[in-house]
């Protein structure tokens, strides 16, 4: 008899040979079972214990020996039945766990958001943002303008400006600039809360990190601010302008 449809339905190697001698021997004594199934006597009556348990063997003590035997072979349906009624309850309720676990997952996940602000107007409701949102415990960081940008008379507006604004917020600032931009950089050098330092590393363009944001500034005609948040990314370019500020010189 093929016992691969007893192992599907859960039962092991043991209890499928164990379930078959019953069936085919009747009324029996361990030995006896043992025998019937090649399964060694002091595993037989764990088999037996687990077959019971399932509703397929009964038991029976006859002048002190004990007797097994297999029930109606009917009863496997109704053992699947059961387990489908278990498998549909656990899924029903599993449905309603799913939310719960999705909400503590949603808990943990670094939300990444990305925005593009366009032209100056775009710049200024940006920087305007920045304020808002940053407190006397948050501090700003940046890879500062280039020489080129610096010497742009609205650029420099600009960006003196806004630090004005966040050192009246008391917001702290470290920025990281290009030898090059050294002496137009006194002119900064009366502003509060507010460090430089120089570096000969070279940085593609105008970078800021502040609280899970990282701002990227494509100066030109048309300036272009790209402002993605995100925690994984903000902590690396943290890491990376502490790494960088280390080296760098006042």
């Amino acid at each position: 008899m093929n016992t691969e449809t007893l192992k599907k339905i859960g039962l092991t190697r043991g209890e499928s040979a164990v379930y078959i001698a019953l069936l085919k021997v009747g009324n029996c004594t361990s030995g006896t079972l043992s025998k019937g199934s090649n399964v060694s006597r002091s595993k037989v009556y764990e088999v037996i214990d687990r077959l019971k348990q399932r509703g397929l063997a009964t038991e029976v003590t006859k002048e002190n020996t004990k007797y097994f035997e297999a029930t109606n072979p009917s009863r496997i349906v109704d053992f699947l039945e059961e387990k489908k009624k278990e498998l549909d309850q656990s899924i029903v309720e599993s449905k309603k766990l799913v939310p719960q676990l999705k909400k503590l997952q949603n808990m943990h996940l670094d939300k990444q958001e990305a925005k593009v602000y366009i032209g100056i107007s775009g710049w200024r409701t940006l920087y305007n943002e920045i304020l808002e949102n940053l407190t006397s415990k948050d501090e700003y960081l940046a890879f500062g303008i280039g020489p080129d940008e610096i010497n742009n008379i609205q650029v420099k507006r600009f960006i003196k400006k806004f630090h004005l604004n966040r050192a009246e917020k008391k917001i702290s600032a470290r920025i990281i600039m290009r030898p090059k931009t050294k002496t137009k950089m006194k002119e900064f050098s009366t502003l509060k809360y507010y460090k430089y330092k120089f570096t000969e590393i070279k940085f593609p363009t105008n970078i800021a990190i502040y609280g899970d944001n990282v701002l990227t500034l494509v100066w030109g005609e048309k300036p272009v601010a790209f402002l993605t948040k995100s925690k994984q990314v903000s902590k690396k370019s943290k890491q990376y302008f502490e790494d960088v500020w280390k080296s760098a010189k006042s």
